[in-house]
């Protein structure tokens, strides 16, 4: 290969790399890896996703520089409440967060997934071990909803039925936000 080849094919991949980022942006924190598309996606979020003055005395201590440093800490904060609230702290959680713009975006992603049509502005894939979350329809209540389901799929070995789940993330979004 000559060098100009070298040149050209160490450019494109750089180019793919670079174009890859600008689709989809990840960060981690303790329990969740977050995904979104663009800032002002992230912005919207984190704006829609205000926490109660117990929650919010919680983020004095962690260390925010970013809008997805704020919503990292945010998260993790809900999620430690939502174990305290159910009393189930299962080892090894960690979980997706997908932040997409608005509740039709989410519609269509259940859609390809399961095949059926709904009007849901979040949502816990089990077999994914994500939630799925509009950047304009979130609060405080909704997340919590969605991490309660979480919580309680890590936490037992054997999945309780559909029932006892929905009433573990109703009771999980009711105390966290009380």
């Amino acid at each position: 290969m000559t060098k100009l080849n070298c040149s050209v094919l160490a450019f494109v991949l750089c180019l793919v790399t670079l174009v890859g980022t600008a689709q989809a942006r990840e960060q981690k924190s303790r329990y969740v890896t977050l995904a979104y598309s663009d800032r002002n996606v992230l912005r919207e979020f984190n704006d829609n996703l205000r926490l109660n003055r117990s929650l919010s005395y919680s983020m004095r201590k962690k260390n925010v520089v970013t809008s997805a440093d704020e919503v990292l800490a945010k998260a993790d904060i809900i999620i430690e409440k939502v174990q305290v609230v159910l009393d189930m702290f299962p080892n090894k959680y960690h979980i997706r967060l997908v932040i997409v713009p608005d509740s039709s975006d989410v519609a269509r992603i259940y859609k390809r997934k399961y095949g059926k049509r709904v009007n849901h502005i979040a949502y816990y894939s089990l077999s994914e071990k994500t939630i799925y979350v509009s950047a304009d329809d979130v609060s405080l209540r909704v997340l919590a909803h969605e991490v309660g389901h979480s919580v309680v799929d890590f936490y037992f070995k054997v999945r309780p039925p559909y029932n006892i789940h929905e009433l573990m993330a109703q009771f999980a979004e009711k105390h966290v936000t009380d």
